[in-house]
């Protein structure tokens, strides 16, 4: 008799859909049979609905401070809006303060989330001071699991970003070390004066965080760090990326060989511009901004042809009390939205509902192709020895997105007015059932450290 048997739905396989059964037992996938040959002592019935690896997002921020507001979701319950939508495994970030080594950041991020953390989770290490010291840390986080090195071009006032000079060193010793490089790709020149200009001349709307970053600003980054990477050999991964100017030289760097992916993010396919013209605009000021129509019907060709790897939340979940407390100004505005636990449901209603992607293609970009790249090993896909990270989706029930959608007290819903054509009904992390039509059934701590391994970059169709 098997533990857990997940019976008669539409699974989700690496190669492509089909009617099965999923059989589990322990924490592991044992196998995908016919419908109605697997029997065990919990059988959970699917028919009608859709059987989908855990999702695995890896670009979050929980506990997280930024631009002196806090959020709201820490890994407690960040994790658990994460099991609500459909995601059961993350990567967050640990930080090097100046000043400071990468790994006294990791060992004080994994004491903040180890006992309460609900979903499994890695992290990226933000670099911010490049040293003989820091550089020389980059193997013992290689070890201890860490694989990327997070990197801004821009928040000088933050205290994060590197100098081109500091970039090169960093992927240079990266390189040799097997690590990777995730960046914020923006040139922080020319955000600074175009938004120096802006506020002096009182141009301070929330429309005016996208127009003092136009896209020359996110191009520029990109192809930078393109270069940087086939100079030195290390990999990068391009976060957020929405500037449709720049997937050109993603595509023609992966045509080249070079270890180079790069992401989207739900609100990007979503949401266009004109959120920040609305009266509650200061609610969408994130970085890279929201683009016009046309830069996203380009992203969503990006996804259907596999020159975008990822289709990320880019979670910051800041409440709307605090989004507020920058005004009247865009420059003084916490950038970031919440998405974690919206992210599944909403692109599979824009992606799957509406004919732009297929359900391989949905389970590849929230999935399979996140933990390739991370190294997330026996995450994102339904197969035999793989955990037993399992979502139901049910495409039946539908819903309108509202304030009070999210997990928490949030205040605000960036989705507010989308309905949603499918719902999570169950997620199981592990071979254990933790959340079931929106209720949390699991426990704090319950999440693990996942020591993530080497890249594997998808190949271009």
């Amino acid at each position: 008799m098997n533990d857990l048997v997940m019976t008669g739905g539409t699974v989700v396989l690496p190669d492509g859909a089909v009617n099965a059964d999923v059989v589990v037992n322990g924490e592991r996938i044992t196998d995908v049979v016919d419908p109605g040959a697997g029997c065990g002592e919990r059988v959970i019935d699917a028919a009608g609905k859709i059987v989908l690896p855990g999702g695995v997002d890896p670009h979050v921020h929980l506990l997280v401070g930024f631009m002196g507001q806090r959020s709201v979701y820490d890994f407690e319950s960040g994790g658990i809006a994460a099991l609500r939508g459909g995601t059961t495994s993350i990567v967050d970030f640990a930080l090097q303060r100046r000043g400071g080594s990468m790994m006294a950041g990791l060992k004080h991020r994994r004491k903040q989330a180890d006992p309460v953390v609900t979903v499994d989770y890695g992290l990226h290490l933000i670099a911010t001071d490049v040293n003989d010291d820091s550089l020389g840390e980059l193997a013992a986080l290689r070890a201890e699991g860490v694989t990327s090195l997070k990197v801004y071009t821009v928040y000088e006032e933050d205290g994060l970003k590197l100098e081109d000079g500091q970039l090169h060193r960093l992927m240079t010793q990266a390189a040799k070390d097997d690590l990777m490089v995730v960046l914020h790709a923006e040139n922080a020149g020319i955000v600074e004066y175009l938004r120096a200009e802006a506020v002096a001349k009182g141009h301070t709307d929330p429309i005016w965080h996208a127009r003092t970053r136009p896209p020359i600003v996110e191009i520029e980054a990109v192809s930078r760090a393109i270069q940087f990477s086939r100079d030195t050999g290390c990999g990068v991964h391009i976060l957020h990326l929405v500037a449709s100017g720049a997937l050109p030289l993603v595509q023609a760097a992966r045509r080249d060989g070079l270890a180079v992916t790069a992401e989207t993010c739900t609100h990007f396919l979503a949401l266009t511009e004109d959120a920040l013209l609305r009266e509650d605009g200061h609610n969408f000021i994130l970085s890279p901004p929201l683009r016009d129509a046309d830069n996203q019907a380009q992203l969503w060709a990006a996804l259907t042809s596999g020159v975008l790897s990822a289709v990320t939340s880019d979670e910051v979940s800041y409440s709307a009390a605090a989004k507020a407390m920058g005004l009247p100004s865009f420059a003084d505005v916490a950038n970031g939205c919440p998405g974690i636990e919206a992210r599944l449901p909403v692109l599979y209603t824009l992606g799957v509902d509406q004919g732009r992607l297929s359900l391989e293609q949905f389970a590849h970009l929230t999935a399979t192709w996140p933990a390739d790249i991370f190294g997330l090993k026996n995450k994102g896909r339904i197969a035999k020895g793989y955990d037993a990270d399992l979502t139901i989706l049910d495409p039946e029930t539908r819903h309108v997105m509202s304030p009070d959608s999210d997990y928490g007290d949030i205040g605000y819903n960036p989705y507010s007015g989308i309905e949603l054509t499918a719902t999570v009904d169950t997620t199981v992390l592990r071979g254990a059932v933790v959340m079931e039509r929106g209720a949390f059934k699991g426990h704090a701590g319950q999440g693990r450290f996942v020591k993530r391994t080497t890249a594997q970059r998808p190949d271009l169709p």
